[in-house]
């Protein structure tokens, strides 16, 4: 009888274990944000970051939350005083065959010769949405916050709303 007392409450502190287990568990991802595609809302733009390169050089990455596919983008950072883009790279663009074309002043252009598009979002986290990336030259010290300029056009060949965040260093 002892013996069968013993497991009896040896299984009463695993049960109970696992319902806490369970418990934490459940709490946590009432905690996680989940995205979810509405295409009623406006695509979300800005620069996700601003790294140092090397010396003078620096690394802008661009994101784009987006509920809907996007057929072209262009971009403009404004103020355009204090970079100069030489390079144009990577991201959801380069992996949906998109083009990608600059000028100096930070005019950015991604566009599909083929007429592909970039799909949908699957996540509301910035870095997962890397739209592309820019190299350039660091002309003065950043002391203004920094706003993209978008115009982006659906599969439809629509332009769509948007809103585009500040960027602060």
């Amino acid at each position: 009888m002892e013996k069968i007392l013993i497991y009896g409450m040896k299984f009463i502190k695993y049960i109970l274990s696992v319902a806490v287990f369970l418990l934490v568990c459940s709490c946590a991802n009432d905690n996680k944000t989940t995205f979810e595609l509405d295409p009623s809302k406006p695509v979300e733009v800005g620069i996700e970051s601003i790294t140092n390169s090397d010396g003078d050089n620096v690394k802008i990455n661009i994101y784009m939350i987006n509920h809907s596919p996007v057929a072209g983008v262009q971009f403009e950072i404004n103020p355009n005083t204090f970079f100069e883009v030489d390079t144009v790279f990577g991201g959801r663009c380069e992996s949906h065959g998109f083009s990608l074309r600059s000028n100096k002043q930070g005019r950015v252009l991604g566009f599909s010769m083929k007429g592909d598009y970039i799909a949908a979002s699957n996540s509301g986290d910035k870095t997962d949405n890397i739209l592309f990336s820019i190299l350039a030259k660091s002309i003065r010290t950043l002391d203004v916050p920094l706003k993209i300029e978008p115009i982006i056009a659906s599969s439809d060949a629509k332009k769509m709303d948007f809103i585009s965040i500040p960027f602060e260093k």
